[in-house]
């Protein structure tokens, strides 16, 4: 009976050890592999998560950028400004039958401007010179015009020169100060 219960006991340990290496070792490491992979899982799940909440802030900082980035735009000194706004007094000085003669802004305030370090996002304003020629109606119709334009803020100086002939031609010449960067605003 001895020997049974030896024989009985090395098999038993055997089957032990055997189903040990054989069944509960690879079960061990799938499952091991399994709690790895969930883990990993859950760390991204909170990653993706923390950023979901971050979204609306960053999305509300990105806004705010965009908007920042459109003030400057806005009032940064912009050569296309100034000639924009040379283009439209010519189409316009053209539409009321008038010679534009000499457009010119003093060559100081250009200067100025183009090493204003912008501050307090304040409007560029640029004082314009038109030297005209044409009949005084159509003068006095191109002047009430340009004081309905966006970019239009004040008459500097007018100044009309003339004979006494029936229908004269008569030289003109308005100085006035303009908002720079309004002429889109019209279209």
């Amino acid at each position: 009976m001895r020997q049974r219960v030896t024989y009985f006991s090395i098999a038993s340990v055997a089957l032990i050890v055997v189903w040990y290496f054989a069944v509960f070792t690879p079960m061990s490491a799938k499952l091991e592999s399994v709690r790895q992979t969930t883990v990993d899982t859950e760390r991204r799940l909170e990653d993706y998560n923390r950023t979901g909440l971050e979204l609306p802030k960053f999305l509300e900082a990105n806004k705010n950028l965009e908007f920042l980035r459109s003030e400057l735009n806005s009032s940064l000194f912009a050569k296309s400004d100034i000639l924009d706004l040379f283009r439209q007094l010519s189409q316009d000085a053209q539409e009321y039958g008038l010679e534009l003669v000499e457009l010119s802004p003093p060559v100081s305030e250009l200067l100025k401007l183009n090493r204003q370090a912008i501050e307090d996002n304040e409007p560029q304003f640029l004082n314009v010179q038109l030297d005209l020629k044409g009949q005084y109606i159509a003068f006095g119709k191109f002047v009430e015009h340009l004081e309905t334009q966006p970019y239009f803020r004040s008459i500097n100086n007018c100044m009309i020169r003339g004979t006494q002939e029936s229908r004269p031609t008569v030289d003109m010449t308005v100085a006035f100060r303009a908002l720079l960067g309004s002429i889109e605003e019209q279209s």
